[in-house]
Protein backbone atom coordinates (compact mmCIF):
# COMPACT_ATOMS: atom_id res chain seq x y z
CA UNK A 1 0.00 0.00 0.00
CA UNK A 2 1.09 3.57 -0.54
CA UNK A 3 1.49 6.09 2.28
CA UNK A 4 -1.63 7.87 1.01
CA UNK A 5 -3.62 4.64 1.28
CA UNK A 6 -2.37 4.05 4.83
CA UNK A 7 -3.31 7.64 5.71
CA UNK A 8 -6.79 7.12 4.30
CA UNK A 9 -7.16 3.85 6.23
CA UNK A 10 -6.30 5.65 9.48
CA UNK A 11 -8.69 8.48 8.69
CA UNK A 12 -11.59 6.27 7.70
CA UNK A 13 -11.16 4.20 10.87
CA UNK A 14 -11.16 7.21 13.17
CA UNK A 15 -14.09 8.85 11.37
CA UNK A 16 -16.10 5.64 11.61
CA UNK A 17 -15.29 5.15 15.28
CA UNK A 18 -16.07 8.70 16.32
CA UNK A 19 -19.17 9.05 14.15
CA UNK A 20 -20.63 5.95 15.79
CA UNK A 21 -19.31 6.90 19.25
CA UNK A 22 -17.99 3.41 19.60
CA UNK A 23 -15.11 3.07 22.11
CA UNK A 24 -14.25 -0.41 20.81
CA UNK A 25 -13.72 1.01 17.32
CA UNK A 26 -11.62 3.86 18.75
CA UNK A 27 -9.36 1.28 20.41
CA UNK A 28 -9.16 -0.62 17.10
CA UNK A 29 -8.11 2.60 15.36
CA UNK A 30 -5.46 3.17 18.03
CA UNK A 31 -4.17 -0.38 17.53
CA UNK A 32 -3.96 0.21 13.77
CA UNK A 33 -1.99 3.43 14.31
CA UNK A 34 0.36 1.79 16.83
CA UNK A 35 0.94 -1.22 14.58
CA UNK A 36 1.65 0.94 11.55
CA UNK A 37 4.04 3.14 13.57
CA UNK A 38 5.87 0.03 14.82
CA UNK A 39 6.25 -1.10 11.20
CA UNK A 40 7.69 2.30 10.25
CA UNK A 41 4.58 3.58 8.46
CA UNK A 42 4.21 6.96 10.14
CA UNK A 43 1.51 9.55 9.56
CA UNK A 44 2.73 12.05 7.01
CA UNK A 45 0.97 14.31 4.51
CA UNK A 46 -2.38 13.54 6.17
CA UNK A 47 -3.90 16.83 4.99
CA UNK A 48 -3.85 15.82 1.32
CA UNK A 49 -5.24 12.36 2.08
CA UNK A 50 -8.06 13.92 4.11
CA UNK A 51 -8.85 16.43 1.35
CA UNK A 52 -9.03 13.59 -1.18
CA UNK A 53 -11.50 11.69 1.03
CA UNK A 54 -13.61 14.85 1.36
CA UNK A 55 -13.54 15.46 -2.40
CA UNK A 56 -14.76 11.89 -2.99
CA UNK A 57 -17.50 12.43 -0.36
CA UNK A 58 -16.19 9.55 1.71
CA UNK A 59 -16.00 11.82 4.76
CA UNK A 60 -17.81 15.04 5.53
CA UNK A 61 -16.88 18.06 7.59
CA UNK A 62 -18.46 18.36 11.02
CA UNK A 63 -18.91 22.10 11.66
CA UNK A 64 -18.84 21.47 15.44
CA UNK A 65 -15.47 19.68 15.35
CA UNK A 66 -12.60 21.86 16.61
CA UNK A 67 -9.76 21.96 14.09
CA UNK A 68 -6.59 20.21 15.25
CA UNK A 69 -8.30 17.92 17.76
CA UNK A 70 -7.20 14.75 15.91
CA UNK A 71 -3.55 15.85 15.98
CA UNK A 72 -3.73 16.73 19.67
CA UNK A 73 -5.34 13.41 20.49
CA UNK A 74 -2.81 11.33 18.56
CA UNK A 75 0.03 13.21 20.27
CA UNK A 76 -1.60 12.54 23.67
CA UNK A 77 -2.03 8.83 22.91
CA UNK A 78 1.56 8.45 21.71
CA UNK A 79 2.94 10.23 24.80
CA UNK A 80 0.87 8.20 27.23
CA UNK A 81 1.41 4.77 25.67
CA UNK A 82 5.17 4.86 26.15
Amino acid sequence: MTLDEYNKLRLLCVYYATANRNPTEVFSWQDICITLDEKGVFEKDMYQSKEDLKNKSLIVINPQYPSGLYRKYTEYVKENLN
